[in-house]
């Protein structure tokens, strides 16, 4: 029991040593914004680089590195473990939707105005899924020695393969609740604004090929006489075929401007680098040009491409918190009228269903799985099972906003903002507490 007390406080503390890196990182961002050294140009610019370059380095890095300098040693290669965790490739399935179902059960506990339920369905939906978890899951791993196995397993490897499926989620699901909610918020209010507003709103700094989605305002006039069927009248029939057949190629350009955007979202710089990197491990005379495999002294014939990519990589952690430091400073310091934003109690139930039951249902569903469904490898088992957890205890990803602003809602975008802040300003208490249990749980795997 002794031990147990103690593995339980060491564990306590690492989670607070990994929230407390990721939280100095981001004060490091509230600090620049106060004092005005980057403007609204250059944060977008430094999303641009975390977006396009930083991460993408990361994930490919993460995939295909292989430890210098420890002769007869074994490089981990994610191929090789593919049909053992194959289920991450699934997961985000099971995480949207346990996701969806809190938002649903939180609108109907809180009020939520209709006009705003599906923001909210969005918000508990959709959590961090790259930024953050890559900064928990790199500061977790070296918290622990590498003779432990959170410690000589690198987690991210595993998170790679969440992401392969968790965009097109994210962007195809995601956006398509929001627009439907940005469509009836338009069609609820008289002074909407059209949607060539878009053009002159500001792009999103978490999201720099933002593109516009098509809305189009369908109408179908009833003739007077519908109620006398048997009336013929053949100027008003030709002018029902021709409007039948405009609306049909009309939806079907809708349909394909539709998927052209989901594809364009979805894959995304992170998951080419993610793919791009799995295909290098699952070619071993490919990886071999990347990474010295036979006596690991770094004479690799690309070894030093491999090392500059893995030094930009290096980069994307701090960029992301400071991001989002930034971010969080810029919400709270909006002059943003109450109509505007989610009322307080829709607020707090958001907050209480992402960050508190949603971490409940991810560490016992997890915990269930291994027990009676999963049989992983010692070997990997925690490293796998602390991503399964991860990606239920984030906050809602900053995406959100950039899916509502698409919708062409800005009200409804300060509001979603204004909600992921006060995440954020609670995350140092609920994320550490939900960040230490995870740890303690993967620390005691072998006693369930």
């Amino acid at each position: 029991m002794l031990h147990l007390s103690a593995a339980s406080f060491t564990n306590f503390f690492a989670a607070c040593a990994a929230v407390g890196t990721a939280a100095t990182m981001a004060l490091a961002g509230v600090y620049i914004h106060r004092r005005g050294f980057v403007t609204d140009d250059g944060k977008k610019t430094l999303a641009i680089i975390s977006q396009q370059v930083t991460i993408p380095a990361l994930l490919f890095s993460r995939i295909v590195y292989c430890q210098q300098g420890n002769a007869g040693g074994s490089c981990p290669s994610i191929t090789d473990m593919m049909n053992q965790v194959w289920m991450l490739t699934v997961w985000p399935i099971y995480v949207v939707s346990c996701g969806l179902i809190v938002g649903h059960f939180v609108t109907r506990l809180s009020n939520t105005p209709k006009s705003q339920r599906k923001l909210v369905l969005a918000a508990c939906a959709f959590g961090n899924s790259t930024g953050l978890p890559i900064t928990l899951l790199t500061v977790i791993h070296n918290s622990f020695p590498s003779s432990s196995e959170l410690g000589r397993v690198d987690p991210t490897l595993f998170l790679s393969l969440y992401l392969l499926t968790y965009p097109i989620l994210q962007w195809g699901v995601g956006g398509w609740i929001i627009d439907s909610s940005s469509s009836a918020l338009v069609s609820s209010s008289p002074e909407s604004g059209s949607t060539s507003d878009l053009s002159s709103m500001e792009t999103a700094e978490t999201d720099p090929e933002m593109m516009s989605l098509p809305h189009q305002e369908w109408s179908v006039k009833k003739g007077m006489n519908e109620s006398c069927p048997l009336i013929f009248e053949p100027s008003s029939s030709s002018y029902t075929t021709v409007t039948t057949e405009e609306e049909e190629k009309s939806a079907m350009q809708s349909l394909i401007e539709n998927i052209r955007l989901m594809a364009s979202k979805s894959l995304q710089p992170p998951v080419f680098a993610a793919l791009f990197g799995i295909l290098v491990v699952s070619i071993y005379p490919l990886r071999k040009t990347f990474v010295d495999m036979e006596d690991f002294d770094n004479d690799a014939p690309l070894e030093f491409l491999f090392d500059g990519i893995y030094a930009i990589g290096q980069a994307a952690v701090p960029i992301n918190m400071m991001i989002l430091g930034m971010n969080l400073s810029k919400t709270f310091s909006n002059d943003c009228q109450m109509s505007e934003l989610l009322s307080r109690k829709s607020t707090t139930a958001v907050v209480i269903g992402k960050m508190v039951i949603m971490p409940i249902i991810g560490i016992c569903s997890t915990m269930f799985l291994r027990r009676y469904l999963w049989d992983i490898p010692d070997a990997i088992d925690d490293a796998f099972y602390l991503v399964l957890m991860i990606v239920f205890i984030t906050p809602t990803a900053n995406n959100v906003m950039v899916m509502v602003e698409l919708g062409g809602k800005h009200v409804s975008k300060e509001g979603i903002a204004r909600l992921i802040g006060w995440q954020y300003a609670l995350a140092p208490v609920l994320l550490s507490v939900s960040v230490a249990t995870v740890v303690h749980v993967v620390s005691t795997i072998s006693d369930w």
